[in-house]
Order: structure tokens, then C-alpha cells, then sequence
């Protein structure tokens, strides 16, 4: 996977472009120069992808905790280790670690499996088709709620109990940002503990400067950005095990608690806009349908696991019995529980004059449900990456199963996924409300809806590159057998999908950006830079999904063209450094529109309501292939097991243990994207467009006065 990200530090760099904007010229060339210095600069320090030499089959002892001692490989030892002879035994042992892969070995060994089919899906396709959906939803209602609750903050008026609200809503989005730069630092710069340093700096700058905040102690932004910076790194550098600090950690603590206390101070003092209370609470409706979408879909997936596949779950139950038994159980009470009251007490808190008590509401839901994202990442990556030595499997604690090596990766990627998730399924609500509104204003408002969701989409699509990154490393350090399974192998065509996928994204996203600043007054000065930044993505997407091969595998197998093969002249388009410079060109230059973007907003008048009509089917265009994106990702990763339940220790007997093919899985991965697509189309309709048909004639009630409490 790829990596790419830009500090968030970004005001000296915007106010030189704003000088600047009156030369086109300048401008052009200044922009063009700093996106081939950082384009330079990556490609030579970039470091490749690590490869680890562990051998495939380096513990066989697996069998062993697996229950499945094979009797018959005794008496072989046995026999061998009575006649001797070095290289014959060797040559047998090599022999007996193929054939490995084609016996029935661990828990799996009696088990003697019944075919299931239903509605003419077999057992893999049918639990595949009910867990892809369970996962879309459940990304939904995890990934809207992080923003929702900013978002019903920036449209309530300052009372005293919202401000002590925003000190929670300020700390949980410090958190979250915390963790991406963290992570990102601890990549690109390889600072150890980076991901630690973000968390505890930004989350303690924003705790610090909203607390002085909120007795309006600490008003000036600079001056709040100056104390956080300072608090944040000295808390987390006390908090952070490390034995002797360096200079990077000390920065990116400095640089995370700066910027908690800009969020701080920002969301504390901004202005309330109603714009922000209204599609809040639309979006929450919405998510409101998709939960009980999500508990069904659930209880589907456990019925199919249960009777498809009962030998497995049985087992996957017993080896996390708290976890299954006590914490998901108590999670997911609390999380409905917390759901409803969000959902149902939004107007009665309101009326009340008991917004921040709603807000609160809403930073706890966050927290349940992140939490039981977190916990349910532990088996899935359970199955994934097994903790070694694979021997003492059954002698470890179920902690140990959780906190295996791709778990914490998967938990960044998920944060962040279902994050762009969220923000492209609010470009699709605002699409659809725009193309059914036939009033003046409704269209203004609901382009509006279009702007924030691409703009929430791409600003956390930015960093979900290096998240990537981070999980497959783990996974090569972990075994490079998968890796190379993924990257080099019978996936490595599923891996140039996702390739296309993310390419034709993030040139998606920077085309809305392109149709709809020319809504706005002064907009054109940044047009000549952003159309050299389109030449760079078309390159850099086209060298991003290049591959090595045409076929999927190491070596041509029989049937194949030999010729397949990209030129030697062309070869390193397919080497990691390659792909690094192109995924972070694509990344900076779809910032650095960001930028410009942003900027345009704030210098010019947008005349909503007036934007291209291509903007709105951009728009639902995007949403659509970032369900397919998600979809696809999950299917890699799970055929990235090959044929084991859990990795070299439960063996998949099945008779569809093999790797689908292309097709196959594509035609089915588009078949559930499209029935989710279409499910969630009618939720918007029946949560959104279909009240407001019943009440043309009411206007949207106002903003209730907020007393203080």
C-alpha cells in the first residue's frame, strides 16, 4: 500500500498563495515547483516496503494446538529418524510441509461438512453477502456520528451548557485527529511512539485550552495554539514510554498540541449556524433507519455463520468467550440504548434549552460505538495474524488473541475509512435532496450539504493512504507469504481494482472541487495551478494501479502468456518506490486543491444553488465508489487467508476454499454494493424527502432560543 500525507500546519503556506494570487504566473510556477520538491524529496527518501524472510511453514507444531496430531506423520518421524540420511530427510520434510496445505489439520480435522445453499448462493457467497452488508451499514452509522456531533456544535449557540459540552466534543475530536497524525508521523518519519505522541498532545492541548476557553481566559487563537503545544507535549512526553526522547517526537507533540488548541479555540468561539443544526439532525434520521438495517443484517450473518460454518464460530466463540459472552453483548445494549435517546431526544432537549446534555449524548454514542468497532477488530484480525508461536496458542490470554499484530492497523484504517465513508455518504444525501428540491432555497441549502460532505470526504480521505500502508506492513513483517499472496499473487488483480478504485477517487473528488469553485467570485486565479494538478493525478493514478504482471501469479502457469509482462524499460513503474511517489503526488496535489478550495470559500462569494449540473452526479458517483471501495477492501482481506479460517491453525474444508476469480468476485462484490446502494437511496427518501412531502406548505422550524442552564 501507499502513503502520503501534508502537515496540517498550513497558514504561512496560505497567506504567501494569497499574496501571490495575482500573478497567475507566479502562482503556477510556485505550485508547480513545490509539488516536484515534495514529489522529489519522497521518491528518494521514501523507504521500500520491508519484506520479512520468515518462512511459510516455519512452525509445525501448530498441529499440536490445533488438537490434530496426525498419527500417521508420528510413525513417519519416527521411521525417518531410525534410517537417517540427511538430505533424503530433508527432502521429506519439504515434501510434508506442501502436503500440508492439502490435508485437513486442526479443529477442522473430523469435520465432515454438509454442503448449504439458499436462493441458489452457496455457503461462502450467501455469509459473504450478509457480512458485506452488515459491515457497510455498521460503517455507516460509526462513521456519521464522529462528524454529527461537530457538526450539532456548530450550529448550537454558546449557553453555558453547550460550552461545557464543546470541552468533551473538543477532547474526543482531538483524539481522533491526534491518532491520524500520529500515525502518520510515526510512517513517514518513522518516530516511534508517534501514534502516542499525537494521541496524548493533542488530546491534552485541547483539554487544556477548552478548559481556559470556556472562561473566556485564553481568547486569542495564537496564544491558544502557543499553550496547547506546550501543555500537550509536556503531558505526553511524561505519558509516553519512551526511554530517551528525540527531537522528531518532541515536534510532533509540539505540532499535535498546537493544533488541539486551534480546534479549541475555533469550535469554542464560532459562530452558530442553523445550516449545521439542520443537516445534523437530517443525517441522524437517516442513521436512526440504518442502525436497525445494521442489528438485522447482524443477526443474518451470525444465522448463516451459525448453520454454514457451525464447526468454525463454535470455535472462534470459544477462544473469545469474554468477549462474546460479556463485552460485545454490553457494548452493543449500551450503544442502542444511547442510539435512541440521541435520535429521539434531539427536539425535547432542544425546546428544553438542554442542547449541551444532547451533545454529551452524542460524544458517549461516539464512544460506544468506536469501542465495539475496536473489540470486534480483535477476531477479525485474529483469523488474520495469529499470535506466534503458533504452539503456545492455547496457552495465552484472550488479551493476547485481541492485541495480535495487525490489530491496531486495522483499527487506524477502519477509523479513518469509515470517517470518508461518512463524509461521501453525506455528498450522496445532499445530492439526491438537491436533484429532488424544486424550491430556490431547498437547492441553496442542499448544495450546501454537497459542499461539507466532499468536504469532510476528501479531508479524511488524505491520510486513509498511509493507514493502508501501515496495515499491509504489518502484514508483511507478520508473514511475507501474505503479502506477497496480496500484492504479488492471486490477488494481485484484485490489488489493481483497488488500485483503479482509489485513482478514479481522488480524481472524482478534485473534479467537484473544479466544477464547483467556478460558483464562486475570484475563483479563477487558482485555475491555472489546478490544471497542471490535474495533469499530475491523471499520471500518478495510471502509475498508481500499473502492475508488474498481467497475471495473477508469482510465475506464468500453464495457459498463460509469458508475455504479459510490462518492459524492462517500464518495470520500475511497478516498484514500491514508484507507487510512493505517485500515491503521495496524488495525495498533495488533492490538498493543495483543498487548500485552494478552501480559500475560495472564504475570499469569494459561493453562489449556492448555482453550481454545474455534472456537481450533484459527481457527487453520487463518488458516494457509489466508495461503497465498491470498501466492499472490494474487505474481500482482499479475507481471501487473504487462503484456504484457513484462522491463519495455518483452522483449516477451511469446504469445497469453496479457493480463491474466487476476478469475475466471479466482482460480479458478486457489485451485486451487494448495488443492493446497498439502492437500500440506502430508499432510507434517504423515508428518513429525508418523504416527511418533507407531507409538509410542503411548513417551513423549516427555526433555532430555539438556548438560556443558559
Amino acid at each position: 500500500m501507499e502513503n502520503g500525507y501534508l502537515s496540517p500546519s498550513f497558514r504561512p503556506f496560505i497567506q504567501v498563495m494569497m499574496k501571490q494570487s495575482q500573478s497567475p504566473f507566479k502562482s503556477t510556477f510556485f505550485k508547480s515547483l513545490i509539488c516536484l520538491i515534495f514529489v522529489y524529496v519522497l521518491g528518494h527518501l521514501t523507504p521500500f516496503l520491508p519484506v520479512t524472510s520468515n518462512p511459510i511453514f516455519a512452525n509445525l507444531s501448530f498441529q499440536t494446538l490445533a488438537h490434530a496430531e496426525d498419527e500417521e506423520e508420528e510413525e513417519e518421524d519416527e521411521g525417518e529418524g531410525e534410517e537417517g540420511g540427511g538430505e533424503e530427510e530433508a527432502s521429506a520434510e519439504e515434501e510434508a510441509e506442501d502436503l500440508s496445505y492439502l490435508t485437513d489439520i486442526g479443529p477442522a480435522a473430523d469435520h465432515e461438512f454438509k454442503e448449504f445453499s439458499f436462493l441458489g448462493m452457496s455457503n461462502r457467497k450467501l455469509t459473504w453477502a450478509a457480512a458485506q452488508l452488515h459491515i457497510l451499514f455498521a460503517s455507516f452509522i460509526l462513521g456519521c456520528p464522529m462528524f454529527v456531533v461537530i457538526m450539532e456544535v456548530m450550529g448550537a449557540r454558546r449557553t453555558q451548557g453547550v460550552r461545557k459540552a464543546i470541552i468533551l466534543s473538543n477532547v474526543f475530536l482531538a483524539v481522533l485527529i491526534g491518532v491520524v497524525i500520529g500515525i502518520t508521523g510515526e510512517i513517514i518519519v518513522g518516530i516511534h511512539h508517534g501514534v502516542l505522541y499525537g494521541l496524548w498532545a493533542c488530546a491534552f492541548g485541547a483539554l487544556f485550552v477548552s478548559f481556559l476557553n470556556y472562561f473566556h481566559k485564553l481568547m486569542n487563537i495564537r496564544a491558544s495554539a502557543f499553550v496547547g503545544a506546550v501543555f500537550g507535549a509536556l503531558l505526553s512526553m511524561a505519558l509516553t514510554p519512551v526511554e530517551h526522547y528525540e527531537v522528531s517526537g518532541i515536534i510532533l507533540a509540539l505540532v499535535n498540541g498546537a493544533v488541539g488548541g486551534l480546534i479549541s479555540n475555533g469550535i469554542m468561539f464560532a459562530q452558530s449556524d442553523y445550516k449545521f443544526e439542520r443537516l445534523a439532525h437530517e443525517i441522524t434520521k437517516v442513521i436512526g433507519i440504518c442502525y436497525s438495517f445494521t442489528a438485522l443484517s447482524g443477526g443474518l450473518f451470525l444465522f448463516v455463520m451459525l448453520v454454514a460454518y457451525q464447526d468454525f464460530i463454535t470455535y472462534l466463540i470459544s477462544s473469545f468467550p469474554v468477549l462474546f459472552m460479556v463485552a460485545y453483548p454490553t457494548l452493543f445494549i449500551l450503544e442502542t440504548i444511547i442510539m435512541y435517546i440521541y435520535v429521539y431526544s434531539w427536539d425535547p432537549l432542544n425546546k428544553s434549552n438542554k442542547k449541551g446534555r444532547h451533545i454529551v449524548t452524542g460524544v458517549i454514542l461516539n464512544i460506544l460505538g468506536l469501542s465495539l468497532l475496536v473489540a470486534l477488530d480483535g477476531p477479525a484480525t485474529f483469523m488474520q495474524t495469529p499470535p506466534k508461536p503458533l504452539d503456545q496458542l492455547m496457552n495465552i490470554s484472550e488479551w493476547d488473541k485481541i492485541a495480535n499484530m495487525v490489530w491496531m492497523p486495522l483499527n487506524y484504517h477502519r477509523l479513518v475509512g469509515n470517517g470518508t465513508f461518512g463524509g461521501y455518504m453525506v455528498c450522496i444525501i445532499g445530492a439526491y435532496m438537491y436533484l429532488w428540491s424544486d424550491k430556490k432555497e431547498e437547492r441553496e441549502y442542499y448544495d450546501w450539504v454537497g459542499y461539507i460532505g466532499n468536504l469532510i470526504g476528501v479531508a479524511i480521505m488524505i491520510p486513509l493512504p498511509a493507514m493502508g500502508y501501515i496495515f499491509v506492513r504489518e502484514i508483511y513483517q507478520y508473514d511475507a507469504t501474505i503479502g506477497m499472496y496480496i500484492m504479488s499473487d492471486r490477488e494481485s488483480m484484485f490489488m489493481l481494482v483497488q488500485g483503479l478504485l482509489v485513482g478514479t477517487m481522488f480524481s472524482a473528488s478534485n473534479i467537484y472541487m473544479w466544477v464547483s469553485m467556478k460558483r464562486i467570485e475570484n475563483a479563477e486565479r487558482f485555475f491555472p495551478a489546478m490544471k497542471f494538478g490535474f495533469i499530475l493525478i491523471v499520471i500518478s493514478a495510471t502509475i498508481w494501479f500499473t502492475p508488474r504482471r498481467f497475471f495473477a501469479t508469482m510465475l506464468p502457469e500453464p495457459h498463460m502468456n509469458p508475455d504479459m509482462v510490462l518492459p524492462d524499460n517500464l518495470a520500475f513503474l511497478a516498484l514500491m518506490i514508484s507507487k510512493n511517489t505517485a500515491a503521495f503526488c496524488l495525495v498533495t496535489v488533492t490538498f493543495i486543491n483543498y487548500i485552494f478550495y478552501t480559500i475560495a470559500t472564504k475570499t469569494g462569494k459561493v453562489h449556492y444553488g448555482k453550481v454545474n449540473p455534472l456537481a450533484p452526479y459527481v457527487l453520487i458517483f463518488l458516494g457509489f465508489a466508495d461503497i465498491w471501495l470498501m466492499s472490494w477492501m474487505g474481500t482482499i482481506r479475507e481471501l487473504s487467508r487462503m484456504n484457513w479460517h484462522v491463519y495455518k491453525v483452522f483449516k477451511d474444508v469446504t469445497p469453496e476454499k479457493f480463491a474466487p476469480s476476478l469475475a466471479e468476485s466482482g460480479f458478486h462484490v457489485t451485486t451487494l454494493v448495488w443492493t446497498f446502494f439502492i437500500l440506502m437511496t430508499a432510507i434517504i427518501w423515508i428518513g429525508i424527502k418523504y416527511p418533507k412531502t407531507k409538509k410542503k406548505e411548513v417551513e423549516p422550524t427555526q433555532a430555539e432560543p438556548q438560556m443558559a442552564e
